[in-house]
């Protein structure tokens, strides 16, 4: 009886150590199977999402997940044009979010924290139609992303229906470009300012995941807005000192052309004045010749004519 109690408790003790084996691999295996496959979960539900929250077609790329470090990385997000517009509002191929793990434990009253958003390198297309564009269209589709403290808390239906509010800490916009768009949706670049915002949702303990999303999309509008109408007065104005030089050049060609035409015709008057003068010498001459020669004539004649009459009457 003694010699059988240590076994029992050694095989008790294989058997627990097998079992808590199997359990640390199952965990394992389940937290590399939601590494991968959260990745593909949370690429579909921000498709589905994007075009039911902005009324625009969303495509993604691929959606990476870090559990440890609370990272999803987007790429190839593509953004598409509002109704009654031509050219894609956003293309994004670095767009980052950061969350704190642990907020997404927190009650449903508690919001989820994001530390940082970053979207590097964008591009963004300003299409202008009429009195409206396609960014003002996607900004009245979400709302102005205002944060409102002061209206009274949600009914808990309503709050569920949102769901939990969030809290963005950082959000950074850089290294952007804004394409203008004309025909066909294209247009000439131009770089667009950096973008930072601090803080959304802390001031009222946290906003919706749309009132969070909207106030970034007001602030990148805005500053898009700014970027090209910069651009565009700095056409005009160089379209305008263009015309002043061509203005300029043709005012001088136009005076030297007169001035050369002046010269040429005070040489030409001059010439004609010569010409006149050297044909009036010659007439003059060939005059003075031919009444010369008349008056010869006329002596001869007048001689032969006396030396006639005397003969006649002097014999």
């Amino acid at each position: 009886m003694n010699m059988s109690n240590p076994q029992k408790k050694g095989k008790g003790r294989r058997l627990a150590f097998r079992i808590a084996s199997i359990a640390i691999v199952a965990l394992l295996a389940i937290f590399l199977i939601l590494q991968f496959a959260l990745g593909s979960i949370i690429k579909s539900a921000a498709s589905a999402a994007g075009p039911a929250v902005l009324g625009v077609p969303v495509e993604i790329a691929s959606a990476r997940v870090n559990l440890i470090g609370g990272r999803v990385h987007f790429s190839g997000v593509r953004v598409g044009a509002p109704e009654g517009f031509d050219a894609d509002v956003f293309q994004l191929d670095d767009f980052l979010f950061d969350i704190d793990v642990g907020s997404l434990f927190g009650g449903a009253d508690e919001p989820i924290e994001i530390s940082d958003i970053s979207i590097r390198q964008p591009i963004v297309s300003y299409e202008l139609k009429g009195l409206n564009s396609n960014l003002q269209a996607l900004l009245d589709k979400v709302g102005g992303g205002e944060e409102t403290p002061e209206e009274p808390e949600p009914a808990k239906e309503d709050s569920e229906k949102t769901g939990r509010k969030v809290v963005v800490k950082h959000f950074l916009f850089e290294g952007g470009r804004v394409r203008v768009a004309v025909a066909n949706g294209k247009g000439l670049p131009i770089p667009l300012p950096a973008i930072e915002l601090e803080g959304i949702g802390e001031k009222s303990g946290g906003v919706t995941g749309i009132q969070a999303f909207a106030q970034i999309l007001k602030s990148i509008v805005v500053g898009t807005v700014k970027a090209a109408a910069g651009a565009i007065a700095d056409l005009g104005g160089a379209a305008v000192d263009a015309a002043g030089a061509v203005a300029g050049a043709a005012a001088d060609a136009a005076d030297a052309a007169a001035g050369a035409a002046a010269d040429a015709a005070s040489a030409a008057a001059g010439a004609a004045a010569d010409a006149a003068g050297a044909v009036a010498g010659a007439a003059a001459d060939a005059a003075g010749a031919v009444a010369g020669s008349a008056a010869d004539a006329a002596g001869a004649a007048a001689g032969a004519a006396a030396k006639a009459i005397g003969s006649i009457f002097g014999k």
